[in-house]
């Protein structure tokens, strides 16, 4: 058991000459004590006497702890020297005494924290012999110095075997303390900070302290807590969400820890004479401390949600036209969303724009104009689907290219879906999205040209000017029209004849040829 210190009284001197003389001290007691306050600095005090314990009727010898005039009490530890009563003391570090071991520093650090200031008889005895067991006997047997104790010796035996039993077990004696912070990214993907208490036993060496031993204060900054503060009391062990502070894409924050008055450690006060007499363990327990910190850079634990902005490459098209759809992507900045596109990589960097996959689907063709509507109607034709990776963050791209095979409307619709990004690529951090339908900006309608275009458009291919071609072939006509007119005519004005009339005409010709006198062309013989 412990009790709270009590503050430092100065020993005034016993024969004051005068009010002057008695005022000194008490003033330098005074200032001494706002200077050092209830530090182990050296404090002058007197050994009163015996406090709690048992006197030999034999010899009277004293076996229990010893008080001193400020109220502390403590266990002598140098049994071959002078007891304590009427020497002046003060207090010293243990540590900076350099009289026993790590180990045996715990165990009496153990003793004086959990015995010292004991005020049962049976207890304090018990806390001197064990004492004693660690710094030395003087040639004396356990047994024997527990005999002090009358009628109760054997139970004081026994129980300062117990003390030490316990010093040297489980949870015991222990040599300090130390904490450890962590950051950890819950699979809810915000952060979990959580901070472990260890200290170092005599007995099992570094143990990790159970869930809510002991209560810290841990620190934000950069982040909070659920609650919107940044400082909390937390047990050991426990973890608590936290939220960064701002919607960055890459957020940095960092987390301490503190546990103060921890009942571990080799510290210890040990009250000193300069008087050749023992000096004594004094139940002033030092305490420990644990501190520790964490910080991280890394991505958000917020999503991102992806929008698109879309318009087809054709208002109005013919058939067998190739058309595309122009994807504007952003990003929404919605509460509890990035105000940045997300990234993915390893903790402190590199990082890379989370890909996202556009799905475009060309629906159609449809009789009349689509009118818009959240979604697409079941059963709506597809003319095809195609995809389009946006790998560089927000920006403009464009789809792969779809045929338009007949008249009609067709109308551009696009999604996009978190699981077409892995995992490891931050496709957790993506929300959905999809497009409404029959959006007049997706929209290309597609009619057939009339036929004449369709020739003019197949002579445009052969590279011939169609205006040279229509004044050749009127031309052409107007020839055989005028030829066919001239020989109707001509047939018409000619009597008509046989094959015998032909014949008969020849016959006569040759007879008139045979009766007509030759003529002579002049100068002729």
């Amino acid at each position: 058991m412990t009790t709270p210190a009590l503050p430092l009284r100065t020993r005034l001197p016993r024969r004051p000459r005068s009010r002057f003389l008695l005022a000194v001290p008490i003033l330098l007691t005074m200032l001494l004590t706002i200077v050092f306050g209830g530090a182990t600095a050296a404090s002058a005090l007197a050994a009163t006497g015996a406090a709690y314990g048992h006197r030999a009727a034999s010899d009277g010898r004293w076996l229990g702890s010893w008080a001193f005039d400020d109220g502390t009490v403590g266990f002598c530890i140098n049994l071959d020297l002078p007891i304590p009563p009427g020497h002046s003391y003060e207090y010293v570090d243990g540590d900076s005494l350099g009289w026993f071991t790590p180990e045996d520093a715990a165990r009496l650090a153990y003793l004086s924290r959990h015995w010292g200031a004991s005020q049962n008889a049976d207890e304090a005895a018990a806390g001197q012999l064990a004492t004693w067991m660690i710094t030395g006997m003087n040639g004396y047997t356990p047994a024997q110095i527990a005999s002090r104790a009358g009628a109760s010796a054997e139970y004081v035996l026994a129980l300062a075997h117990r003390m030490l039993a316990e010093a040297d077990g489980p949870g015991g004696a222990s040599r300090g303390a130390s904490a450890e912070l962590y950051l950890d990214r819950g699979e809810d993907g915000f952060d979990v900070v959580r901070s472990e208490l260890a200290v170092d036993f005599v007995s099992s060496g570094t143990t990790t302290l159970p869930p809510g031993t002991h209560t810290g204060t841990i620190t934000l900054d950069g982040a909070t807590f659920e609650d919107g503060t940044s400082v909390k009391t937390v047990g050991n062990g426990e973890g608590h969400r936290i939220v960064p502070s701002t919607d960055s894409a890459v957020v940095s924050f960092s987390a301490t820890v503190g546990y103060g008055e921890l009942p571990y450690g080799n510290g210890m006060t040990i009250a000193r004479s300069a008087d050749h007499v023992q000096s004594v363990l004094v139940a002033r327990p030092i305490t420990v401390t644990a501190e520790a910190s964490a910080d991280r850079e890394r991505t958000t634990p917020l999503p991102f949600q992806p929008v698109v902005v879309t318009t087809t490459s054709h208002a109005t098209a013919a058939p067998g036209t190739e058309i595309v759809d122009h994807l504007s992507v952003g990003i929404a900045t919605d509460a509890g969303l990035s105000s940045e596109w997300g990234v993915f990589g390893p903790e402190g960097g590199p990082y890379a724009p989370i890909p996202v996959t556009v799905r475009s689907q060309l629906l159609g063709p449809f009789g009349e104009q689509p009118v818009e509507a959240p979604e697409a109607p079941l059963g709506a034709p597809l003319v095809c689907e195609v995809e389009t990776v946006v790998d560089a963050g927000p920006g403009d791209y464009t789809t792969p290219s779809c045929i338009v095979p007949e008249d009609g409307y067709y109308v551009w619709v696009e999604r996009i879906e978190p699981t077409d990004t892995a995992p490891e690529q931050g496709g957790a951090m993506i929300r959905p999205w999809r497009s409404a339908f029959g959006v007049a900006a997706e929209t290309t309608r597609v009619v057939s040209p009339p036929v004449s275009e369709i020739t003019e458009h197949r002579l445009a291919e052969t590279g011939t000017d169609h205006r040279s071609l229509i004044l050749a072939a009127t031309v052409a006509t107007l020839a055989l029209g005028l030829g066919g007119a001239l020989v109707a005519l001509r047939r018409r004005s000619t009597p008509a004849r046989t094959a015998g009339d032909v014949s008969g005409r020849r016959g006569a010709a040759r007879a008139e040829r045979g009766r007509r006198p030759a003529t002579v062309q002049p100068g002729s013989r």
